[in-house]
């Protein structure tokens, strides 16, 4: 999916590969497809989720396409259906996109590896906080769009001076109005899910509200809060490897996904 010239991308993209290769195969995956089938008619028939990848790719029919993918961001979103493996699925739908995106990313996050992760990480959070009711339309284009929003508006603020904190109760808007503050409260609701599912500790929690949501730049953060950089920027790693997988991940060969 990435250039051979390109080594140090093949590790992510890799293992998202051989992740979406067992989910293919899995018994899980009939069975939940025929769950998909009745909450959401548009993916009634399907039996098959790589067939279903290649329909959503398939640019002959976009219309098509993007219905598919609506219905699918309304089982994965946790305010539908809450359907990690549905989640899964429209990420893996959306690699080649993210690929071309990490790229342009790759002047301000210093690597192309960094950049993939960053784009993987907020992808993940914005399919499972997608707005589908407000935007059932264009939905590839609208996540990716998000996603290279939020990533530039994190780079641009990481220039400026910002307020330094870790509160994760601050409920901070913007001028971009009520669909930023809608996004904001989404996502901070996802990280206190997080926290209390033990995924995430309190310290990281606070670190992603402070980084993702308030835009503080981890120099400013590592600053205020006594540490080093590499230190907030491995936690930071670490953090988001561990909300990504559990955002993404199936329960395993055989068992269907809580949600589906």
């Amino acid at each position: 999916m990435t250039a051979p010239t390109d080594p140090p991308a093949s590790g992510l993209l890799a293992r998202l590969d051989s992740e979406w290769e067992h989910l293919v195969r899995s018994r899980a995956a009939a069975a939940v497809l025929r769950r998909w089938g009745i909450r959401e008619p548009e993916l009634a028939g399907w039996t098959d989720l790589e067939q279903l990848r290649s329909a959503v790719h398939h640019r002959a029919d976009p219309a098509r396409a993007d219905r598919l993918l609506a219905a699918l961001v309304r089982l994965a979103a946790v305010d539908g259906h809450d359907d990690r493996l549905a989640a899964r699925t429209v990420l893996q739908l959306l690699v080649p996109g993210a690929v071309r995106l990490a790229r342009s990313m790759i002047p301000y996050a210093g690597d192309n590896t960094t950049a993939l992760g960053l784009v993987f990480t907020e992808l993940a959070i914005g399919i499972r906080t997608y707005p589908w009711r407000r935007r059932p339309h264009h939905v590839a284009a609208n996540l990716l769009l998000d996603c290279r929003q939020r990533l530039s508006r994190r780079f641009q603020r990481a220039r400026r001076e910002t307020p330094v904190g870790l509160q994760v109760d601050d409920r901070r808007t913007d001028a971009a109005g009520a669909e930023h503050a809608e996004s904001t409260l989404a996502v901070r609701d996802l990280l206190a899910w997080a926290h209390r599912r033990g995924i995430l500790d309190e310290f990281e929690a606070r670190l992603l509200v402070a980084n993702h949501v308030q835009d503080i730049p981890l120099d400013r953060l590592a600053a205020q809060l006594g540490r080093s950089r590499s230190r907030l920027f491995a936690a930071r790693a670490a953090a988001q490897r561990r909300l990504r997988h559990a955002l993404t991940a199936a329960e395993g060969p055989g068992r269907v996904p809580r949600g589906a």
